[in-house]
């Protein structure tokens, strides 16, 4: 059994790798959505690890601290105190989301003496920029694809709810209101990244997240993706709490 255990709580899933120094085993993604309860329970079982990283962007639950801390001989939960090689220019960095530092700790790791800009695709889309010291130089936020279109839903009469389906293709132009709804929120979604790409042609960009393989598919120019960078950040801050 790998000795280390990342877990990442987001708005709207858990996802969860196993890790070995800094080498990623396994990643496994909950299936009950934001409740890692029952996910984490059912994983976890008797095994006890030797470290777990916990990055949350959620209000800390209790028991769930406490289930974590009976699994592991260290616990760690990431968050604007967290020692690590990531230097911040976030004048809250104490609010900084976990996820936030995570991945950006990913990218210095991934990507050393670069500067970089890191395009979250979750429930929110973050925009981070790295230099190549390994400074977070600033951070951009906007709703995220599922937010985007039940925004539209909730705050119109007429509109409904979309869910998109994986290889859905999408319009240039809708002729219908599913297709005016899914062209207008992906298009528009993806001129916002091209216009950050466009003003960052001296960064490597990378896409992250949920959504990433979706968007990238969406661009005409290749472009990096890697799902596991925010895994990543979490394996190198559980090494450098080991070390």
């Amino acid at each position: 059994m790998s000795k280390n255990l990342l877990i990442d709580l987001g708005n709207t899933a858990c996802k969860v790798a196993f890790a070995k120094e800094r080498e990623i085993v396994e990643t496994i993604r909950g299936e009950n959505g934001a409740e890692p309860m029952p996910f984490l329970q059912n994983l976890l079982g008797n095994n006890v690890f030797e470290i777990i990283v916990f990055s949350s962007v959620q209000r800390r639950d209790p028991n769930l601290m406490a289930l974590l801390q009976s699994r592991c001989n260290k616990l760690i939960v990431v968050d604007g105190d967290t020692q690590t090689a990531l230097k911040i220019e976030y004048q809250t960095s104490d609010r900084l989301g976990a996820d936030i530092l995570a991945y950006s700790l990913g990218a210095v790791v991934r990507f050393p003496g670069e500067d970089v800009m890191v395009i979250c695709f979750g429930t929110a889309i973050t925009v981070s920029s790295i230099d190549k010291n390994g400074l977070l130089t600033g951070v951009n936020i906007s709703p995220g694809l599922m937010i985007r279109l039940q925004a539209l839903h909730q705050y119109t009469d007429g509109l409904p709810l979309i869910f998109l389906e994986e290889e859905e293709e999408i319009p240039g132009m809708g002729i219908d209101t599913r297709g005016a709804i899914t062209a207008g929120v992906v298009k528009g979604i993806v001129h916002e990244i091209e216009g950050y790409i466009a003003k960052n042609q001296d960064k490597k960009i990378i896409f992250t997240g949920g959504d990433a393989l979706f968007f990238a598919k969406q661009l005409k120019t290749p472009i990096f993706v890697d799902c596991n960078l925010i895994f990543i950040g979490l394996a190198e801050i559980a090494q450098s709490y080991a070390e």
